[in-house]
């Protein structure tokens, strides 16, 4: 089959499509031909060699599929040949086939693209594990919400109000805050001009929210603690603030980070505030039955038209270089999708 592998830590320009074995149909398991796959910011930092969950390289990136099952092992009953899916693939998704187990399927709603589909499985999951089961969302809860314009972002915004909460987030421009507000967002701020909790201190007071999403992490970790109400969170889904500094080196200093932010346990305690990390790949991986979960809720929520797909722009797989310069440029709104011909 043909697949795009990273051979070894390079720029956008590495990325090439070439000629790969074709994956193994193992039992339990299902063998998608694949039509649209989606791009995330782990895969960015997998080519560049600083992705902590990265396999041995060379390996196929990519997280998250839609297409055709082509064939299924005796094992799978949920499935046929033939059936429009979506898939998690923990790597592999750059690829013509993938073969992922069944628990990793889902069937597409009738009227849902490829593309469409292809941009779901990371961002909405990611979205609802970090607000409704870590965050306990609940109605008229005041959500804050980090790269508010972002794949994830922007599914938080969706998932938050279906849940009757008030949202507010930051973004590096205006022209994206004023996007977020066409999905929700109440109030943003441009981080780049304004200082993120000063600004918010000013606007809204200390202990204004209940959940804070947070993909950046870093010195602001321990300034945005102020604005949680008691039971407040702040959930942490990436570590930009580590990974665009040197990423694993970066990352290896995070006990000593910890330390030298002093965060004081007794007073979380006292307040009954903390902080939570989300790493899907580790949900799949040893609770798949929960991943499931999130995602039956979310796919239902599709089917009946409450949440919306986000994608920035869809892309032939031709064009892998120029679709890793966009999102490592962070000039993205929303999700890549690349499509296979």
């Amino acid at each position: 089959m043909r697949a795009i592998a990273i051979e070894k830590a390079g720029p956008p320009e590495s990325l090439k499509i070439r000629q790969w074995p074709d994956p193994e149909l193992k039992p339990g398991y299902v063998r998608i031909r694949v039509k649209a796959f989606g791009l995330n910011y782990a895969d960015i930092e997998a080519r560049k060699g600083q992705y902590y969950d990265a396999p041995k390289m060379p390996f196929i990136p990519g997280y998250e599929v839609a297409g055709i099952v082509e064939e299924k092992s005796d094992e799978v009953s949920n499935f046929k040949k033939g059936d429009r899916v979506l898939a998690f693939t923990p790597f592999g998704g750059y690829a013509e086939y993938v073969c992922v187990p069944e628990e990793a399927v889902y069937k597409l709603p009738k009227k849902m693209s490829f593309a469409d589909g292809a941009s779901i499985p990371v961002n909405f999951s990611t979205a609802w594990h970090a607000l409704v089961h870590t965050g306990t969302l609940l109605k008229d809860d005041r959500v804050f919400i980090h790269a508010c314009a972002g794949g994830v972002g922007l599914a938080a915004i969706q998932i938050a109000k279906l849940f009757g909460a008030e949202v507010y987030g930051s973004a590096s421009t205006e022209e994206k805050i004023v996007v977020a507000k066409s999905y929700g967002l109440k109030e943003g701020i441009n981080y780049k001009e304004q200082d993120f909790v000063k600004t918010a201190k000013a606007k809204w007071g200390e202990k204004s929210f209940d959940i804070i999403l947070d993909p950046i992490g870093g010195e602001q970790l321990k300034k945005e603690l102020c604005l949680l109400r008691a039971h407040g969170r702040v959930v942490l889904y990436g570590a930009a603030a580590f990974t665009d500094r040197g990423g694993l080196q970066a990352l290896k200093l995070l006990p000593d980070f910890f330390s030298m932010i002093t965060l004081n346990i007794i007073d979380l305690i006292k307040d009954s505030r903390g902080i939570y990390t989300v790493n899907m790949k580790r949900i799949g991986d040893e609770r798949p039955a929960l991943l499931r979960k999130h995602m039956e809720d979310i796919m239902q929520l599709f089917a009946k038209g409450k949440l919306k797909t986000v994608i920035h722009k869809i892309m032939p797989w031709e064009e892998i270089s120029e679709a890793h310069r966009l999102m490592q440029n962070r000039k993205t709104i929303g999700k890549v999708v690349l499509l296979i011909d």
